[in-house]
């Protein structure tokens, strides 16, 4: 990997710590602190504590998450993923706030409708959290799917979007 300076914090948040990860090009990951992919990033990129380039989004998660103002952009890059996967994940961040979209769908616009299955694989790896919204991708007859942190998490998030003023 060319770019070596990796940093990280855990924020507290309502939904429990979460573990941010960046880069000088931007978010790498946003997970829950207990996921089995926080460990391997450590040991893996080493990163420095503390963030260092978008230090903004540990308030504005939290107050994101606490319905007190909405996620602001930050720049997001891959450093893991197949081209399957990012490819998947750029579609994740094309489901409009407060929307969802189902797997065949997206197995539909990247043009291979028999794909359902490894679209929420892909969705599954998904890095970062929130920020992609896989959250938002239910099943076609609109039953809430699987969500890797759990389907409780998952609705929270949703409501946490519809609750909101537009």
């Amino acid at each position: 990997m060319p770019i070596k300076n990796f940093y990280f914090e855990k924020i507290k948040t309502n939904i429990g710590q979460i573990f941010i990860l960046e880069n000088k090009k931007g978010i790498c990951a946003i997970t829950k602190v207990q996921d089995p992919r926080v460990i391997k990033l450590k040991k893996k990129l080493q990163p420095e504590y503390g963030l260092k380039y978008h230090k903004k989004i540990k308030k504005n998660l939290i107050q994101y998450l606490d319905k007190k103002e909405k996620l602001l952009k930050f720049p997001i890059t891959f450093i893991e993923g197949t081209k399957f996967q990012i490819h998947i994940w750029r579609q994740l961040q094309k489901i409009k706030y407060g929307q969802t979209s189902y797997y065949s769908l997206i197995a539909k616009k990247i043009n291979n409708i028999h794909s359902a299955r490894a679209v929420g694989t892909a969705i599954s790896k998904n890095p970062i959290m929130i920020y992609i919204p896989c959250h938002r991708v239910i099943t076609k007859s609109g039953n809430m799917g699987g969500y890797v942190y759990g389907i409780s998490l998952k609705k929270k998030l949703l409501d946490l979007e519809y609750s909101k003023d537009g």
